[in-house]
Parts: structure tokens; sequence; C-alpha cells
């Protein structure tokens, strides 16, 4: 195989396509971001009825699902059913992309009007439990809790995103291995 042959296959070689990926990628995020928001009220709730906390990490855990049945969607009806490798990556990860984005504005809002602090508070003393239980030193314990204390609202909003962001990626790369489909040989 040429490197020319090489780069189409894995490649988006019309403009108009990756327009209509973006596009459709935006579309899609914006309804993983829903799922996400979704999610991170249940464990928000989850704090005083156990119950949707679990509920909103099973909604979490299933977010790739949901992108590989949008992705799969997109190829069967948008583009007769092939897909190329990193158009399925592409797709994939601009979903997480939008979708992290638009999380991370609901949660900044949420840490810096609504929470006052006591979702960190909580979060942290019951890892501060766990970890005295676990036998650490309770003075880098202390130290670390302290240190994330400080951290202020758009602080924790970034960090979120970025790491749905990096978690996307790489789970990116295997949807993309399973929504994948060569084009078809044409019968006369």
């Amino acid at each position: 195989m040429t490197y020319v042959k090489y780069f189409q296959y894995f490649c988006i070689v019309n403009p108009t396509e990756y327009i209509q990926l973006r596009a459709f990628a935006r579309n899609d995020g914006g309804y993983l971001a829903v799922l996400w928001i979704i999610s991170f009220a249940c464990i928000i709730l989850g704090m005083k009825v156990p119950f949707l906390g679990t509920l909103g990490t099973t909604f979490a855990f299933l977010s790739p699902f949901f992108v590989y049945r949008r992705i799969q969607s997109f190829r069967d009806h948008v583009r007769e059913g092939v897909l190329k490798y990193w158009d399925g990556y592409v797709y994939s990860m601009s979903m997480f992309f939008y979708a992290a984005l638009l999380l991370a504005v609901v949660q900044y809002a949420y840490f810096a009007f609504m929470d006052k602090g006591a979702f960190f508070s909580t979060s942290l003393e019951q890892a501060r439990q766990i970890l005295i239980a676990g036998n650490y030193p309770e003075k880098e314990i202390n130290a670390a809790i302290e240190e994330y204390r400080s951290m202020r609202p758009i602080d924790w909003a970034l960090y979120f995103m970025s790491m749905n962001i990096i978690i996307g990626g790489i789970v990116s790369i295997f949807i993309a291995i399973f929504t994948r489909k060569k084009n078809k040989k044409k019968t006369i």
C-alpha cells in the first residue's frame, strides 16, 4: 500500500465530509453533555440518597456505549454504512470534547454559585476516612486535603473537563475500531 492510499484509508480527504462530521459530532456531543449533566446531578443528589449516586455513576459508565451507538447511527444513516477509522476517532473525540466543555460550564456554575463547598467538604472527608482506614500517615492526608480545599471552582471545573477529554481520547481509540467499516464492493 502506497503512502497516499494509506493516508486516504485512515484520513478524511473530503472537506465537506469533515464539516459534516464535525456538525453531527457537535449535535451528538450536546446529547452526551445532557447525559453527563444528569449523571452529575445524580451524583450530587447521591450524597443524600445513595441510590441516585449509583445511578449517576452508572450513567457515566454507559456514556461510551452511547457514543458508540451515535457513531454507528451516523455511519449507517449519513455515511451509507462506510466509516474510516480516523473519521470514527475524530467523531468520538469531538463528541467527548463538546460534552466535556458543556459539562464544565455547568459544573463551574454549580460549584461557584450553588454548592458553596459542601460537595468537596463531604467528598474530602469521606476520602480522609478511607485513607486513615488504609493506614496512611494522617499528617500527609491533612496536607493533601488542605491543598484540595484551596482550589477554586474554576480549577475544579477545568480539572474535571481535562480528565473527561483525556478519558474520552483513550476510549475513542476503541470506539473507532468497533465503528469503522470499509467500502463495500459494488456488484452489478
